[in-house]
């Protein structure tokens, strides 16, 4: 009897530990880029930038406002392309495939929409929203010591990030998402070149490293300007009519 109290004591007080770490990854994390009642007192974002593969830099605008709202538009040769999600719902605009009236998103594409418009983050509230961390320790990213946490969606997608031991500051996601067909679609996002916006400190260059039949394909987003708490229409993250052309 004595072995099995003592081997709950250890149980309990393992848990304990991993509890905390995960807390406190999370807390000295806001604490890092400023603060999380500074993060959600920002209520809308816009940012300006380029979008840089293969030697080409696509600029695009991507509009974000609570609650759950956001609209990207790429534009490029004379066409844009949006990809909107209006807090509910997803739609896309994709003339570069020859479809220039507004569609339904496909579920993979929204449930990853729906994912990014979250302006807090994932790990604000993340057990309100369904989401489990657990610690996974320390690892190496590229010589650099950092805290590893692995954030498991209700759906069952796992998403790995990596805070910079010394800064708190997110440099890594590592993205393992299910897919409708039962297949899984795997990414890498490398965070970067963190600058201060009204007291927030965020990342000005993200890396998007992709895997498609074998082959990793990198690109990049290269931001010119961010802007908290822009005046932002709602009207814009609306799905347009069936038979308007907006994609110029």
């Amino acid at each position: 009897m004595r072995k099995l109290i003592a081997l709950l004591v250890l149980v309990s007080f393992a848990w304990q530990v991993q509890s905390q770490s995960t807390d406190d990854v999370i807390n000295n994390y806001y604490k890092a880029v400023g603060g999380l009642d500074k993060v959600k007192s920002m209520q809308s974002v816009k940012a300006t930038g380029n979008f840089q593969q293969g030697g080409m830099n696509i600029p695009f605008v991507m509009y974000q406002k609570r609650p759950m709202k956001q609209l990207m538009e790429v534009t490029f040769q004379g066409m844009t392309q949006k990809i909107g999600y209006d807090g509910t719902s997803g739609w896309v605009i994709n003339p570069f495939s020859g479809r220039t009236t507004a569609e339904k998103m496909d579920a993979d594409q929204e449930k990853e929409t729906k994912f990014q418009a979250d302006l807090d983050g994932p790990f604000a509230d993340y057990a309100a929203k369904g989401y489990k961390v657990d610690y996974a320790g320390e690892e190496d990213i590229e010589g650099s010591p950092t805290f590893h946490l692995i954030l498991t969606t209700k759906e069952g997608d796992v998403r790995d990030f990596y805070f910079d031991k010394d800064s708190y500051l997110m440099v890594k996601q590592k993205d393992h998402v299910k897919m409708q067909d039962g297949s899984t679609s795997d990414s890498e996002t490398n965070f970067s070149d963190y600058k201060e916006v009204n007291g927030l400190l965020m990342a000005h260059t993200v890396e998007n490293i992709s895997e498609y039949q074998g082959q990793k394909y990198s690109s990049f987003i290269k931001m010119d300007s961010i802007e908290l708490n822009a005046s932002i229409d709602d009207a814009i993250f609306k799905m347009p009519e069936s038979g308007s052309d907006s994609t110029k």
